[in-house]
């Protein structure tokens, strides 16, 4: 324990850590009185990280664990259960009952922990959606949500749900897109947009939800691998621009998933006229990386982990009179917009093996 803690040791704390990890009940019980401890920056994440390798045969403690005083020992115990999956599901009471914790970390640990141990977990969080506690109804939806999205509901929280939705759309307005990445064609056919991708299962959505879908951050299906390539956002016409936000339709330096990008630039070029692609790189700048016209490619920069898009005009020197679409970061509540958004899922999406939990 000393050397894990000491800055000064000329030793590695990280296999001190392994080493204490291995030493059983009396060295969880003090890496847990670290945590709890009120210690500088650097000794308490060595103890938090400590922690977090604390698995199945320590199963009664980490059950223990959610029910100490000190917060970061119950959200480093939620981490634990979290990892375990399905493994840990008879704790899921224990990890519900974190959602009326007034740290609101802790009440996100313990919905990623339930979202990890599954399915099993289903029945609880909908207890707790017809019978509360109330402050725990939020939480409880988000959480099945997640697990399988609006069809694991109840059927008020379907119908729910769909008000919801309807209300949200009534009054949506364009968003700036930093993170996510698009493709973008010109006018409003979304129909033509999911025939020519194969995208099926679409159901109205607005902004603020859809880019959280694309981006894989939030999801309304069962989880798989890749979430960010499951769900796509069609956006509603935009300035006279139709964007189709995914990670289904991101180079991810990944030459499979880049040519599969390029073939469906080429297909909605040759429906549409021309096709833009832009690549997310977050608040470094969205570049456009490529530009199709009449099903051909006739521009295109690969995106590289290297390029800094911050300081540099990624299309200057592009030699082509195309306009070059519509830029996803200057979209504002301001654009010009009509119709409504659509969320669909992607061919990946269809039909990827379901991660299981744990």
């Amino acid at each position: 324990m000393a050397e894990l803690l000491d800055e000064e040791s000329p030793l590695d704390w990280a296999q001190a850590g392994f080493l204490l990890r291995e030493l059983g009940d009396a060295a969880f019980c003090a890496i847990r009185d670290a945590v709890a401890a009120d210690l500088p920056k650097e000794p308490a994440r060595r103890a938090r990280w400590t922690f977090g390798g604390f698995f199945g045969e320590y199963w009664e403690r980490l059950l223990e664990s959610l029910e100490h005083p000190s917060a970061d020992v119950w959200e480093c115990a939620a981490l634990c259960l979290q990892r375990m999956g399905a493994e840990a599901l008879p704790a899921t009471g224990a990890l519900i009952r974190l959602f009326g914790d007034p740290d609101p970390d802790v009440q996100q640990r313990a919905i990623w922990a339930l979202e990890e141990l599954g399915p099993g977990t289903l029945d609880a969080l909908r207890e707790v959606r017809r019978s509360g506690p109330g402050a725990y109804r939020a939480n409880a939806f988000s959480a099945i949500m997640n697990i399988g999205g609006p069809a694991a509901l109840s059927g008020k929280d379907q119908e729910l749900w769909r008000r919801h939705l309807g209300a949200k759309a009534v009054a949506d307005r364009p968003q700036e897109i930093w993170e996510n990445s698009c493709v973008t064609v010109p006018g409003g056919d979304q129909q033509a947009i999911l025939e020519i991708l194969d995208f099926s299962d679409a159901s109205p959505m607005y902004f603020d939800l859809g880019l959280a879908v694309a981006s894989g951050s939030w999801w309304t299906v069962p989880k798989v691998e890749h979430e960010e390539r499951a769900e796509a956002f069609v956006t509603p016409e935009v300035d006279g621009w139709t964007l189709v936000v995914s990670g289904w339709c991101y180079p991810a330096w990944d030459d499979e998933w880049y040519a599969r990008t390029r073939d469906a630039l080429r297909r909605l070029s040759d429906r549409f006229g021309v096709a833009w692609g832009f690549a997310g790189r977050g608040y470094g700048g969205t570049a456009a990386w490529a530009c199709a016209k009449n099903g051909e490619i006739i521009w295109e920069r690969e995106v590289t982990q290297n390029d800094d898009w911050g300081d540099a005009d990624p299309t200057k020197g592009i030699d082509t009179d195309e306009p070059l679409g519509i830029d996803p970061t200057k979209l504002s509540d301001k654009t010009p917009m009509r119709g409504a958004g659509l969320r669909a899922l992607t061919p990946y999406g269809r039909d990827a093996p379901r991660r299981v939990p744990g």
